[in-house]
């Protein structure tokens, strides 16, 4: 099965197409066609022994150097030729062309009026001769895809239309786990919460309740999405239905990577924006905000997620953990902002501009709530999530983010039960700025300093007695309670501490400096 380089260069649209270098490999035998959007330092790995692909060229943009070197990886993972339309990008320079004829990869250069599907099909036919039937059948349903993408309509459209095709439920996540499109209420929860780390582009594998494809590669990232299927049967696609979804990946993948390409166009100004707040550069943030006509009304809080056993190596958006953060958000908020932010994520969520600052905190603890709802619920609960306190306006929202920092450097035991919010450690964040002063530390230390000693040398919790009293107000009875112990433990440990200090102050003035400086104490660890 298969054809020439050059016997394909006569067929369909390639009829119009210029061969621009690599003359010596006309003989090459083609055996698949395909669509090739992005190439990955690791897609070595990737099978494209005799294949033919249409490109646009756009991923390597007009860099000579990246181009070249996709001309030779292209060529040791056995590709057989390389066609892409005039006009995307820069005319190639001769170190390309050379490079194609030294490797004998023929580079062919076509037109823009020319569809793909005039390519396409028509070399599938040729290239599939004994299946006929199939590539038909086939082709007509790409060209039903095509003309709806053609008409205006949009990824939903097209997923609708595969739907009806397959008499089965179809969606198109990304490679995040992000649902893009769904032809119904079906989403493959349990189908995305496991979606694997590495399928080669247009390949099917059959799961117990799915067919999963997998889209077009981006230089970042193995995985552009997924094409998912549901088939509760487990039963594996005919090879009618494997020659739809080979048809349908091409097109779905254009698709899917103009809307990945425009939130990340959406959300990178906002990152550029919020590090400009943070160094510090309020002016040139208030300048590249107006430039950009950023939208930052609804900007009121920061959010961040921060793995609970932050690890060593580097985590990547399509990590089964990554996945489910991503998805929590998605499911909680429409379009929301939120990106990779230094090892975390960062999410601003949208609130009503004309919320006040308590109502501001009602609606993030509700989102928050949700998302860690969703993560246990998933049985994916690795994440530490913190909310800064909410500010006045999005110019200030540096603060939000950097009390949701300082959330994070208390390590509290509550991160890992659920969200904690700024305002609720706000006086733990104080006590240990404080501290954190050598003026501080020593007026502590005069003041606790020997009861803070034994408990260390005894390992005993003076400290702890003695603050949590004065919290419940000197009495007996509450502080016995929070602390756990019978009312007589209590007063032999007052006794002790009385012992140690030389004496309780029983003026306010000296009480409350006591008060505090256990607090301290604590605080410093």
């Amino acid at each position: 099965m298969g054809l020439t380089v050059e016997e394909a260069s006569s067929i369909g649209g390639m009829r119009q197409g210029r061969l621009l270098a690599g003359k010596k490999g006309l003989s090459n035998i083609v055996s698949h066609v395909n669509v090739l959007e992005a190439v990955t330092e690791d897609d070595d790995h990737w099978d494209i022994r005799n294949h033919l692909f249409l490109t646009t060229f756009n991923f390597a943009g007009n860099d000579t150097n990246r181009q070249v070197e996709l001309i030779r990886q292209l060529s040791r993972g056995g590709c057989v030729a390389l066609v892409f339309q005039v006009g995307l990008v820069a005319p190639l320079r001769p170190a390309v062309l050379h490079a194609a004829d030294e490797l004998s990869l023929p580079l062919f250069e076509l037109p823009l009026s020319v569809d793909y599907a005039d390519i396409l099909t028509p070399l599938i036919c040729a290239v599939q001769g004994e299946n006929g039937y199939l590539v038909r059948e086939a082709s007509l349903v790409q060209q039903q895809l095509l003309k709806e993408m053609l008409n205006g309509g949009g990824l939903g459209s097209l997923v609708s239309l595969l739907a009806g095709h397959f008499r089965r439920s179809v969606a198109v996540v990304d490679n995040r786990g992000v649902l893009y499109a769904s032809s119904d209420d079906w989403v493959g929860a349990d189908v995305i919460a496991h979606l694997p780390q590495y399928v080669a582009p247009a390949k099917t594998i059959v799961r117990r309740s799915a067919w999963i494809t997998a889209l077009a590669r981006r230089p970042d990232i193995p995985i552009e999405g997924f094409l998912i299927v549901n088939s509760p049967d487990a039963v594996a696609p005919s090879a009618l239905e494997a020659a739809m979804l080979d048809q349908g990946a091409a097109l779905l993948t254009l698709e899917l990577a103009k809307l990945r390409v425009a939130d990340e166009t959406y959300a990178e100004p906002f990152r550029t924006w919020m590090r400009y707040l943070l160094a510090g550069d309020f002016e040139t943030a208030r300048t590249f905000a107006s430039a950009q006509s950023l939208d930052l009304a609804s900007l009121r809080v920061a959010v961040m997620f921060q793995r609970v056993q932050p690890s060593q190596e580097s985590w990547t958006s399509g990590d089964p953990e990554t996945r489910s953060a991503w998805q929590a958000i998605y499911a909680t908020e429409e379009k929301p902002l939120v990106f990779e932010w230094e090892g975390r994520l960062l999410w601003l969520p949208s609130i009503a501009p004309s919320a006040s600052l308590a109502e501001v905190r009602i609606a993030v603890d509700t989102k928050v709530r949700r998302v860690w709802d969703r993560l246990v619920d998933n049985g994916i609960a690795v994440w530490r999530i913190a909310s800064g306190a909410p500010v006045g306006s999005a110019n200030l929202l540096h603060q939000s983010v950097q009390d949701a920092e300082a959330v994070f450097a208390l390590d509290t035991p509550e991160h890992v039960n659920g969200p904690v919010a700024y305002d609720d450690v706000a006086i733990d964040i104080l006590f240990r700025q404080i501290v954190s002063q050598p003026a501080a530390q020593r007026w502590v230390e005069s003041v606790v300093g020997r009861l803070a000693s034994h408990d260390l040398l005894q390992r005993s919790e003076l400290v702890l007695t003695l603050e949590t009293f004065f919290d419940s107000g000197q009495s007996h009875k509450l502080a016995a309670h929070r602390l756990g112990i019978h009312p007589k433990t209590l007063k032999y440990r007052l006794d002790k501490i009385e012992q140690i200090m030389g004496g309780l102050p029983i003026r306010d003035g000296s009480q409350f400096a006591l008060h505090l400086a256990l607090k301290l104490s604590r605080s410093s660890g």
